[in-house]
């Protein structure tokens, strides 16, 4: 057993469990709601990506008009970082995503009258200066990706009655989750 990798591990461990609580004492301090801290933790600069529980969580409180607000809100802000944060405009693309597809009607209108925020990620840019990597490449193709389902009805009526499916089978009324009825007719 090699006693450095041991020691790494738990300093590394230490310092995400420090991390993790200065953030929440912040947060209370700052008196940020659970639902904004959910979507900054589901958009941070992490290298991976929200747990689908978060996801589902910020989708079904799309159904409370002042949490789709702070929800929009954040997203829409983390649509605005600076291009070295790419990561987190990248994330928020992709929370848009899921909440189109698994979240209120009423967010799909929201979305569809920002559209020209998903719109100027088309142009994002940003090239790893130590790599030379063009990671604004992901965010243009997912804006891409996002505003070609946004312009079809179809598809995106599609899309959702795929992740109702899928929703029914993972978050059925007997396990408490949401019904369908519950995220399709708000």
């Amino acid at each position: 057993i090699d006693m450095s990798d041991d020691l790494n591990g738990l300093a590394l461990k230490a310092l995400s469990f420090g991390k993790d609580l200065y953030k929440k004492s912040k947060n209370a301090v700052m008196n940020v709601s659970d639902i904004e801290t959910k979507v900054k933790e589901a958009t941070g600069s992490e290298a991976w990506g929200p747990s689908g529980t978060v996801l589902y969580e910020i989708a079904a409180a799309t159904t409370d008009e002042q949490q789709r607000d702070i929800i929009l809100q954040c997203l829409f802000e983390r649509l605005r970082e600076p291009p070295s944060n790419w990561r987190k405009v990248y994330k928020s693309l992709n929370v848009i995503e899921y909440c189109l597809k698994n979240g209120t009607r009423r967010f799909v209108e929201e979305i569809r009258e920002n559209v020209d925020r998903i719109e100027g990620c088309k142009r994002f840019k940003f090239v790893e200066p130590e790599t030379g990597k063009d990671q604004g490449l992901n965010v243009r193709e997912k804006a891409k990706t996002l505003l070609e389902l946004l312009q079809s009805t179809e598809r995106l009526a599609e899309e959702r009655e795929k992740a109702r499916r899928a929703r029914d089978r993972f978050h059925n009324d007997s396990a408490g989750g949401l019904s369908s009825e519950d995220m399709m007719g708000r």
